[in-house]
């Protein structure tokens, strides 16, 4: 190699910004950090505006309907009081309204959060199932859980098997005439799966149309990219959903 050649080498070595391959392979790596910075600060203010409008929906819940709710109760009880010819009918619908205030109040619990454990989750839901176990002698309601309770899951999920949850008890309580409902959770690195069996009569899954009920179910697990399964017999229903993590 000529002295001149071997000069512009050590040269370019030493100043990368020059033309030359170091420098095209630098300005291609800083191109690509400024990029990846870009795109760091573009999800980070995401998660801020997502989070200010969860707390702001929560606000909003817990000040116009969670007051208004409350007010209606207060009503109910009034009238109770002073038409007791109507007593059973307004206790019915005060307890109605017990049940909303409590699933209103679950919901802005899941929205106060920024990030859930999945022992958080499980303990939310194990409380629900009590309180319904609490106002009636059958069907026996259990809940089991198994895998990591500090592993954090989205508001949105857990918002979802909370739903889901709900939703699947109160079908079984309502149309399956069991004496046992059984709620499982299972999960692991990979998914979340939640399984809610019923001892119930069950129902013909390929002729009946899917209620609301379910058909909120699979929506919801749709939303997330996760799966739907439901098998039914005379010896019961089982509703299986799983999500993944």
């Amino acid at each position: 190699m000529s002295t001149q050649l071997f000069q512009t080498a050590v040269n370019a070595s030493r100043d990368p910004f020059k033309p030359g391959v170091m420098g095209r392979q630098l300005q291609m790596k800083l191109t690509e950090i400024s990029r990846l910075d870009k795109n760091i600060r573009k999800q980070t203010n995401m998660h801020f505006q997502l989070k200010y409008q969860r707390e702001q929906i929560a606000r909003d819940l817990h000040d116009g309907i969670g007051s208004q709710l409350t007010h209606l109760i207060s009503r109910l009880d009034l009238l109770a009081y002073n038409h007791k010819e109507m007593e059973c009918q307004l206790a019915a619908l005060r307890d109605f309204a017990h049940e909303t205030v409590e699933q209103l109040r679950e919901t802005i619990w899941v929205l106060h959060q920024p990030e859930l454990t999945y022992g958080q989750l499980t303990e939310r839901m194990r409380g629900l199932l009590t309180r319904i176990s609490c106002d009636m002698d059958c069907p026996k309601i259990k809940i089991t859980a198994y895998g990591e309770s500090t592993a954090l899951l989205a508001p949105q999920l857990a918002t979802s098997l909370f739903r889901i949850m709900q939703e699947g008890v109160n079908n079984a309580i309502k149309y399956a005439s069991s004496t046992n409902i059984s709620v499982c959770l299972a999960t692991d690195e990979k998914s979340l799966t939640l399984l809610i069996s019923d001892d119930g009569k069950g129902f013909n899954v390929e002729r009946a149309a899917l209620g609301y009920g379910l058909l909120n179910i699979k929506r919801r697990a749709e939303e997330l990219n996760g799966s739907f399964g439901i098998t039914s017999s005379a010896d019961g229903t089982d509703i299986l959903v799983e999500f993944p993590l």
